[in-house]
């Protein structure tokens, strides 16, 4: 398969399948979603990420693993997909520049740092298919999460936060904070290990999310 046809079917199926999607939830929610608005939003959201999917050549349409990635993309996972789209875009555009290389046939949209930015450099970062900074260490693991767990992955991690924040804050006003006092603690708060991409108080509740511990998982069996 030629990679013009490639980029063309990556724009098409990426117009065709949220619709679908959007206009099944609206079917099933009663008209909650009215079809129309079902439609403007699977052909505007579809068109946008298709463009720059097919420009790029993200899935490797020549495999059945690029269409189940794009299919699964675009369908199960679709609220990660549009979240990664929008917030991804408009953040990381300020850090860097679309990459073809990194991204064409990986199943993802990559933008790479610029030179004197440290975050995608030091710090790498996925939001459902679109990633600064390249694979990394375990960056594919979060794409993966995403695609496994589909419309119930962005909830999870939400909660997975609230709940690491508030353990984090209820240890260092209590226990960790009277330990400080004695002096058997350097710090109040609880630590994350010196591997974590991120340190200090937010840096614990960033790593003992279950989508962190996985992820940092993968890089010791691989170590």
């Amino acid at each position: 398969m030629s990679k013009g046809l490639q980029s063309l079917l990556i724009v098409l199926v990426s117009i065709v399948l949220p619709t679908f999607v959007l206009l099944g939830i609206s079917l099933a929610s009663g008209g909650a979603l009215s079809a129309g608005v079902a439609l403007i939003i699977g052909a505007v959201f579809g068109l946008g990420y298709g463009l720059e999917a097919g420009l790029l050549r993200a899935y490797e349409l020549s495999t059945s693993r690029g269409w189940v990635e794009l299919i699964v993309d675009l369908t199960w996972s679709l609220p990660s997909t549009v979240f990664g789209f929008v917030v991804g875009n408009l953040t990381y555009a300020w850090f860097g520049s679309l990459s073809k290389k990194h991204s064409e046939g990986q199943g993802w949209i990559v933008f790479m740092p610029r030179p004197g930015s440290s975050f995608g450099r030091d710090v790498l970062q996925t939001l459902g298919t679109v990633n600064l900074g390249g694979a990394g260490n375990h960056e594919k693991i979060h794409l993966l999460q995403a695609r496994i767990f589909g419309p119930l992955y962005l909830p999870f991690v939400g909660l997975s936060y609230v709940i690491t924040f508030t353990l984090q804050v209820l240890w260092t006003i209590t226990l960790g904070g009277l330990l400080a006092l004695l002096g058997v603690r350097q710090k109040a708060y609880l630590r994350p290990p010196a591997h974590s991409a991120v340190g200090g108080f937010f840096g614990w509740i960033y790593y003992a999310t279950p989508i962190e511990l996985w992820a940092y998982g993968t890089e010791a069996r691989h170590a």
